[in-house]
């Protein structure tokens, strides 16, 4: 997230490219006179940048957690994980798209809300506003991700076969049953 924070040389100045030099250089609902068109132009690069933090972030935490599945397996052989591990490269192109699009949407509107916000509402019942949307935002945000990540098939729901339930149950109710036999014996002599 820390590429993605505004910092105070980006402040400073437009640090767009030409091609979105006019456009408003935060959010496309930044005060002042800008175009629809210039204000879609901040969608679109934006969208482009969280898109490539997400893609360069899925990459490597992804790529990490396989890693550390790896190690733990050759440590402990036993080990099965209860999901199959998302490709690397389909997991970063989810996380792209899932920055580039939904972040992006909801960081949009999320400040253009924030602004309407500010302008009527006293001071504590704004920064109170404030943060119900952001963990609103988070909620469909995590929501959306596992949506997108199941579209893609880079994440997905690893059902029981139920017959490995049933020998399961079986096998932990004997392990009850022979405990509890065992115990019984103990307490009569």
């Amino acid at each position: 997230m820390y590429l993605l924070a505004p910092t105070l040389s980006s402040s400073s100045g437009s640090a767009l490219p030409a091609l979105f030099a006019s456009c408003p250089p935060s959010h496309m609902f930044e005060p002042g006179p800008y175009s629809i068109l210039n204000r879609f132009g901040t969608f679109v690069y934006k969208g482009t940048v969280f898109a490539a933090v997400g893609f360069a972030a899925g990459l490597v935490g992804t790529a990490i957690s396989n890693g550390l599945i790896k190690m733990r397996k050759k440590m402990d052989p036993s080990f099965e994980t209860p999901n199959k591990a998302p490709p690397t490269i389909l997991n970063a192109v989810t996380w792209a798209m899932h920055m580039g699009l939904s972040s992006n949407f909801r960081y949009q509107t999320l400040n253009g809300i924030e602004f309407l916000l500010a302008k009527g509402l006293p001071p504590f019942v704004f920064k109170t506003s404030v943060v119900v949307l952001r963990c609103v935002n988070n909620i469909l945000g995590g929501m959306s991700f596992v949506i997108l990540a199941r579209m893609t098939g880079s994440q997905s729901v690893g059902e029981a076969k139920p017959e490995k339930v049933i020998d399961g149950l079986a096998a932990e109710k004997e392990k009850l049953i022979s405990e509890d036999l065992q115990g019984s014996d103990a307490s009569y002599k």
